[in-house]
């Protein structure tokens, strides 16, 4: 039985991130703090050869919300635990859902629900920048490589 796919793109107006873009939201204990993105991907940038690098915002049970940087591309995968939101903050590619593909820019917001085989492919020369947002948090064994 093949399953359908659900998943959705939204596009909105370009998010201009360098000295717009704000994560609010707890620090360390219960402090909440305003951090500029642009800033967090300068604090955290890609290596000469990595691909992909996730920086932790805020973890909580029912949420777990990071900052991902691509190079490339990611490997094709599912999420056997958590729905993911992610919101495309820089750059552009295309969005892997199942055996199709769909463009995507900066300011597209997309909603893969668990289940759903995807991947992620930067199509531009900088690395792509995202923030995901996996509801429920993910458990250890929730990231599954699917092989073509």
């Amino acid at each position: 039985m093949r399953r359908r796919l659900l998943a959705a793109v939204i596009a909105l107006a370009p998010l201009p991130l360098a000295g717009a873009a704000e994560w609010i939201g707890p620090s360390e204990g219960e402090r909440f703090e305003s951090r500029h993105l642009e800033d967090l991907l300068k604090a955290n940038p890609l290596g000469p050869k990595e691909n992909i690098r996730t920086v932790p915002l805020a973890k909580g049970e029912q949420s777990h919300n990071l900052l991902v940087q691509v190079r490339d591309r990611e490997p094709l995968h599912l999420h056997a635990d958590s729905d993911i939101t992610v919101f495309l903050l820089k750059g552009r590619g295309k969005i892997r859902l199942g055996d199709r593909q769909l463009a995507v820019k900066a300011g597209d917001a997309m909603h893969i629900p668990r289940g759903t085989i995807h991947a992620f492919i930067n199509e531009g020369r900088e690395p792509a920048a995202a923030l995901v947002v996996y509801s429920p948090a993910p458990g250890p064994e929730d990231r599954v490589l699917i092989k073509e």
